[in-house]
């Protein structure tokens, strides 16, 4: 029986005590670090839209991109770890860069070539738009749209995971973690779906506090979904035992029979 989604979130609360300033420090470096390298780039645009200007700014977009996400897979990397066994080393976050960085890099390919084949019916949609006005033109351009939404979730659901696989299984390679990740979230994309969601009010927030409240969001809503990670892997109840086991036994309390 799988853990609910609620008591997932339990135990991640209860994870992240005392860590979560480690967690935002972390996070508020590795983001300082993708607009450190952005802000070049980001100054070269200018109106024409294929000038080489531009043409730069987009290849180096989707290379810091796959920075970004490199460094976010060591901070999953940072979680596992919390959720195993109660500790971290902040260093490990760089992992990926100095070890597999290319099998990060291909995976990330890959993945971006899949969600474009998923917006494959929306970009119909735009041509029949641009190709005439009628509203049969609009209400199919509508439903091309629906389907390349439902299809890029579909993706996401499916693929999430993949680098808790390549942190956590670093013998596997790149096309072995995908299979790997396909398999283990079969039947778990529902559970994964309803999870994402229940995060939505926090979100809606964390807007309301001009994203500040991201800070501490950011680690609950990863930690969590280290915890359904592990428990769809089927080695959560064995992970709550061992943490359980190892959890330092509290001094009894001693009273002065005289106070």
């Amino acid at each position: 029986m799988r853990t609910k989604i609620k008591e997932l979130k339990r135990i991640a609360r209860g994870n992240l005590q005392g860590h979560f300033l480690t967690f935002i420090r972390v996070y508020i470096f590795c983001t300082l670090i993708v607009s450190l390298l952005e802000m070049p780039f980001s100054m070269m645009t200018n109106q024409a839209a294929f000038s080489t200007q531009n043409i730069i700014y987009y290849i180096a977009t989707i290379l810091i991109g796959i920075v970004s996400v490199v460094l976010t897979a060591g901070q999953y990397r940072l979680h596992i770890r919390l959720a195993r066994s109660g500790e971290m080393h902040l260093p490990e976050v760089f992992i990926p860069l100095r070890f597999h960085s290319d099998q990060f890099i291909f995976t990330e390919l890959i993945l971006f070539g899949i969600s474009l084949l998923a917006m494959l019916p929306m970009f119909g949609g735009i041509y029949l738009i641009y190709m005439g006005n009628s509203t049969q033109d609009y209400l199919l351009a509508l439903a091309f749209s629906i389907v390349s939404m439902l299809l890029g979730m579909y993706v996401s659901l499916t693929f999430d995971l993949v680098y808790f696989v390549m942190m956590d299984h670093e013998n596997l390679s790149m096309l072995q973690a995908l299979k790997y990740t396909m398999h283990m979230v079969k039947t778990h994309r529902g559970r994964y779906l309803y999870m994402q969601l229940s995060f939505l009010g926090m979100l809606l927030l964390c807007g309301l506090s001009f994203g500040l409240g991201f800070l501490w969001v950011q680690p609950y809503m990863v930690h969590t979904t280290t915890l359904f990670y592990l428990d769809v892997k089927g080695e959560l109840p064995e992970v709550l035992e061992n943490r359980k086991k190892n959890a330092p036994t509290p001094e009894p309390m001693i009273f002065n029979e005289y106070v």
